[in-house]
């Protein structure tokens, strides 16, 4: 029984040391999956041109999308939202989220420093747990819009971490 059980071992350690070794990631490899990479983005930048998309950049179909507001191109999409910590402020139909985090704790940061320049920040929720900066709330997407421009404008400096390097307008369900 003790020999079985040794012999079986053996076999196993084999097959799995095969399958490791098998498994190795190669230069070779990583540069076709490189080169793969550089010709989806290469196909998706023409056919983005050819189809009028703004920028050149793929859309994301599950993202905010580009619409065209008085002239200018926003990121806008459609979320349920809730507030967090309680903290409710006037919260419209066109909200301009100027970051996304998974922390809490970096919103709240965030939400601090906005208002204590001005604006009427505030932090919510979607139901995929993701907590949004808003700096703005709007009841119509015109207004919305002329804020996302106004925001770029005078906060040059400002990081839009886990957003599409720029506003999101997130209209509330």
């Amino acid at each position: 029984m003790c020999s079985l059980i040794k012999k079986l071992s053996i076999v196993l350690l084999t097959l799995v040391s095969m399958t490791i070794v098998g498994c190795k990631p190669t230069e070779k490899n990583y540069q076709s999956a490189y080169d793969a990479a550089v010709n989806k983005r290469q196909a998706s930048e023409t056919l983005d041109s050819e189809l009028g998309i703004p920028g050149g950049k793929l859309q994301q179909v599950d993202g905010p999308a580009t619409r065209i507001v008085n002239g200018d191109t926003v990121y806008v999409t459609v979320q349920h939202l809730k507030f967090i910590d309680g903290v409710e402020h006037e919260m419209h139909r066109y909200n301009v989220a100027v970051c996304a985090y998974k922390m809490k704790t970096n919103c709240a940061a965030l939400v601090s420093d906005l208002f204590s320049k001005g604006y009427q920040a505030f932090g919510v929720q979607n139901p995929e747990g993701m907590f949004y900066v808003i700096a703005g709330s709007f009841d119509s997407l015109e207004e919305a819009a002329t804020f996302d421009k106004s925001f770029q404008a005078k906060e040059k400096k400002h990081v839009y971490s886990g957003l599409p390097s720029a506003p999101v307008i997130i209209e509330k369900r």
